[in-house]
């Protein structure tokens, strides 16, 4: 059974599933190039059906994530395309009219139009183009089907998938059943968390998953504001929502505990716990336009403090008191807020739970996967864990050779078949790497085999890579890939922890952080490592198994092979053109070394 799982939410994506499994999940950024794209995924759909040498019409369902409603509105690409001007303007423009004004006459559509103008959008050139020109002359109750319908004919259209192939799977839903069955909690019971800024109908549920992996909601509201709250906070702090999220949660520890008390107080004021639900407490009639008044006086980073410690309280005590309520301790958290590190580090220590996962990828990134697993339940397939994240593009030594050739790498140094010992000399020695290998990671988190890596024993390496190379703020620290057997050196652990996509932050050791200062958060001390065992990445596994004998050190800085405000390296081409247009010292192939002749 052969399933085509699609999202056109920001970080649009597809994925194939073959009776169950996962084989192949593509982001369309990664094609196109434009960071949190979004939209009808077509290159990443001809890119899956490509190296998969799957015929489309030999797919049984289409599973489409989220309903389509308002998919008409991802021509406009607003996470990728929307700049911080842009985002406060829909607030003027929109928002304040409806939410604070009481007005009944303006429409969102004339706010989209305003924008169309401005971006000089052409309908005409976006398979959903015509959508959105019904939508706007449409009553709202014919939305769902003029969407569906576009995604129906896009698919007869490019691939000629048959309309009665087509199902749509609720949003919420499919950040479920992904959270599920991306965790170690397959045939056990657990409890799923979704948090986000919205969904089909929903910004929260509670649902209870049972062994057999069917889903039971149990609670689910559109009036938990957390998720918007985090982001209108971004835009309100002068980064962009969708995207920056995580400099505000970077940001937060450099503020004052005492200090932070009254943004925290406000904050306190927009949702309240109540057993196992999560309340609005109807303060305040918006989170932009009241939180700038409220926020006035505060400090930046002191409203970056406050704006986690309320995060992390607010969802605790709704998880402790949910997992009292209905005695299971396996907890998952997905959606967008499901990517806190910082949340997933205080929920790991609740002593209420046993177990807490955060998922790869947990966000609207994975959504496809999501409604995938959801289609298997149609057939009676088996949803077969996900275990690895290493699920995109591979190029073999021809194709990079080729790639070599046809950008003209004549004026750097070439190091045929260098050895593992050669790359963990040259990272020793201060050498910022970028490692282009085996199968590209999904999601926003490299993990070895699209990633830039250095020796994380200098914190000077931390700043060369922001200044030259990842143009990042100050305040953002790196993280680490660390050997499975090396953890217990570096990090406060208790058991044996599982976290080998980045998903949770950890305290890391006093006695051992002048080692490794490069990857250590400089405020609070925390990490967010990548735990790193052979079976997952061998070739990656070998290389740190190298600097360890050679530093005597078995971890490595590592952060995306990329550019600011750029997606990773998809392609050979893509990761010479990164290295051409960056400080970068080396570009490591598996089998040859590009080395800028003044590093030799």
């Amino acid at each position: 059974m052969i399933i085509l799982g699609i999202s056109e939410q920001h970080e649009a994506h597809a994925c194939l599933m073959i009776d169950g499994e996962v084989r192949y999940v593509i982001a369309e950024e990664r094609i196109s190039r434009l960071k949190t794209d979004s939209g009808f995924p077509i290159r990443a759909i001809n890119k899956i059906f490509q190296i998969s040498n799957i015929d489309p019409n030999d797919i049984d369902r289409v599973a489409f994530a989220s309903s389509s409603r308002n998919i008409w509105t991802n021509v406009f690409k607003k996470h990728a395309l929307f700049e911080v001007e842009d985002w406060i303007q829909e607030c003027e423009k929109y928002w304040k009219p409806v939410l604070i004004d009481g007005r009944k006459d303006v429409s969102r559509f004339d706010y989209w139009d305003f924008f169309a103008r401005k971006k000089n959008i052409d309908f005409s050139k976006d398979i959903f183009g015509s959508a959105y020109l019904e939508a706007r002359s449409s009553p709202q109750k014919s939305w769902q089907q003029i969407g569906f319908n576009a995604r129906c004919a896009a698919l007869e259209q490019l691939w000629g998938i048959e309309r009665s192939k087509v199902r749509e799977y609720r949003h919420e839903d499919c950040h479920k059943a992904y959270g599920y069955f991306a965790s170690p909690f397959v045939g056990k019971d657990a409890l799923v968390f979704t948090l986000e800024g919205g969904g089909d109908d929903s910004s929260a549920t509670l649902s209870k998953i049972n062994k057999n992996g069917k889903i039971n909601e149990l609670w689910a509201s559109n009036d938990v504001m957390i998720g918007r709250l985090y982001a209108y906070i971004t835009l309100i702090l002068g980064m962009k929502p969708g995207q920056h999220e995580y400099k505000v949660m970077g940001l937060a520890p450099y503020g004052n505990r005492k200090y932070a008390n009254g943004p925290l107080s406000v904050f306190r004021k927009i949702n309240k716990v109540s057993d196992s639900l999560i309340e609005n407490c109807n303060v305040f009639p918006d989170l932009y336009f009241s939180m700038l008044d409220e926020l006035k006086y505060f400090r930046f980073d002191n409203i970056a403090c406050a704006l986690q410690l309320y995060l992390e309280e607010t969802v605790c005590a709704w998880v402790k008191n949910s997992v009292k309520q209905h005695g299971i301790k396996n907890i998952i958290i997905s959606g967008g807020v499901g990517q806190n590190i910082k949340l997933a580090k205080a929920l790991t220590e609740l002593v209420e739970v046993e177990h807490a996962w955060h998922p790869p990828i947990a966000g609207d990134g994975s959504l496809g996967v999501g409604a995938a697993w959801l289609a298997c339940e149609e057939f009676g397939i088996k949803q077969k864990q996900l275990t690895s994240v290493y699920l995109g593009t591979q190029y073999n030594k021809e194709e990079i050779d080729i790639s070599l050739k046809d950008e003209d790498v004549s004026s750097f140094h070439l190091v045929e078949n260098y050895t593992l010992e050669q790359a963990a000399e040259w990272l020793a020695s201060g050498n910022i790497c970028a490692r282009f290998s085996g199968k590209m990671e999904f999601g926003q988190r490299a993990l070895g085999n699209r990633s830039i890596i250095a020796d994380p024993r200098d914190y000077q390496t931390v700043k060369k890579i922001n200044d030259k190379i990842k143009y990042r703020d100050f305040w953002m620290p790196f993280t680490p890939s660390i050997l499975d057997i090396e953890v217990s050196k570096f990090l406060k652990l208790e058991g044996k922890p599982y976290s080998p996509f980045m998903t949770k932050a950890f305290d890391s050791l006093e006695d051992t952080r002048n080692i490794i200062p490069g990857v250590i958060h400089p405020a609070d001390y925390t990490v967010r490592p990548q735990i790193l065992t052979e079976e997952h990445n061998a070739s990656y596994y070998k290389l740190i198994q190298a600097f360890k004998a050679l530093t005597g050190v078995g971890v490595l800085l590592n952060t995306s092979f990329n550019l600011h405000g750029y997606p990773i390296v998809e392609s050979p081409t893509d990761a010479i053109k990164t290295f051409k247009e960056s400080d970068l010292d080396i570009l490591l192939f598996d089998h040859v070394a590009v080395i800028r002749k003044e590093k030799l």
